[in-house]
């Protein structure tokens, strides 16, 4: 894996997420924050899960120790903030340019040298950059999955988040 690699990586990740948040946008208030019995209770709590997920990466990747994201992270990803998809819209879109940024700072050399870094339970890990991003981004295909689920139970038509109709759109543009 290369810079390019995870830039390409992201860019797509961004383009699923942003077409999960329109979808969201369609819903009724009422329906944005139901619990639906999911992993993360509701539409609200699962999206909120994912950016708040690519949030706390990134500030480990930046160099800020674990314990520190895990005392702040509750109160900055508290659903309380986040009543109303436009608000998630706007983390997003704060977070996706921190991330673009973070990542226009990466050399390849970066990309795959192996860091070791206190995970959030207190123990030790030792991965790529690159292999860090891939399960981030891995985490986030996965919790879209539960998105369109919810979004189904709710009567909407998701959109499609696949790689290849990213690579199809992104090749048309």
């Amino acid at each position: 894996m290369n810079v390019n690699d995870v830039r390409i990586l992201f860019e797509f990740n961004h383009w699923a997420n942003r077409r999960l948040l329109a979808a969201a946008r369609l819903l009724p208030a009422e329906d944005f924050s139901r619990d639906l019995r999911s992993s993360h209770a509701s539409v609200q709590g699962t999206l909120i899960h994912i950016i708040g997920g690519h949030w706390v990466w990134l500030q480990l990747w930046r160099g800020e120790p674990s314990k520190e994201i895990v005392a702040r992270c509750d109160a900055v990803w508290d659903p309380a903030n986040f009543p109303d998809v436009p608000s998630l819209d706007a983390a997003h879109a704060a977070l996706e340019r921190d991330q673009i940024a973070f990542i226009h700072g990466l050399s390849d050399h970066q990309v795959t040298a192996n860091t070791s870094f206190e995970n959030f339970q207190g123990g030790q890990w030792n991965f790529s950059l690159g292999d860090q991003m891939q399960h981030v981004v891995n985490h986030s295909t996965y919790h879209r999955g539960q998105l369109v689920t919810l979004l189904r139970q709710l009567g909407q038509t998701p959109p499609g988040t696949d790689y290849t109709t990213f690579l199809l759109t992104r090749s048309a543009a």
